[in-house]
């Protein structure tokens, strides 16, 4: 069993086999390595049946979504002359992440944006609050 957090890196296309069985080929991303030795790594994951139909909508470009997947395996390529490697599987199951910019966009509510005001520099006991805080010890 494999299992990874990859992101999107295209729209999910529900498609039908002959035999009216939906499938998705999903293409997910995920990063190796870190800095200057950073590589992409690329899995080609299919999910079928009615989990596929039922997902198709939410596999957006860019989500993230942890895939369990079987058969994995490791599909050599050449492209423009460069050799490379991707993986493809069959998932098993995926859970869907909680992107932040999605949920921060959906629970603020649309209001106009107001002046803030500044915050006094003194609390009702009279104490000063621009004092620095960093402690040297």
């Amino acid at each position: 069993m494999f299992n990874k957090l990859v992101r999107i890196g295209k729209d999910a296309v529900l498609r039908f086999t002959q035999n009216n069985t939906p499938v998705i080929s999903l293409d997910c991303v995920y990063d190796i390595g870190w800095g200057d030795k950073k590589k992409s790594q690329w899995i080609e994951a299919a999910i079928w049946g009615k989990q596929a139909e039922a997902l198709a909508q939410y596999l957006t470009k860019g989500k993230q979504v942890v895939i369990y997947a079987d058969d994995v395996e490791v599909e050599q390529y050449e492209h423009n002359g460069k050799a490379g490697a991707k993986l493809k599987c069959r998932v098993v199951n995926i859970d869907l992440t909680d992107n932040k910019q999605d949920t921060q966009q959906q629970s603020k509510p649309q209001q106009p944006q107001q002046a803030q005001q500044q915050p006094s520099t003194q609390q009702q006991g009279g104490f000063d609050n621009s004092f620095d805080d960093d402690i040297p010890f």
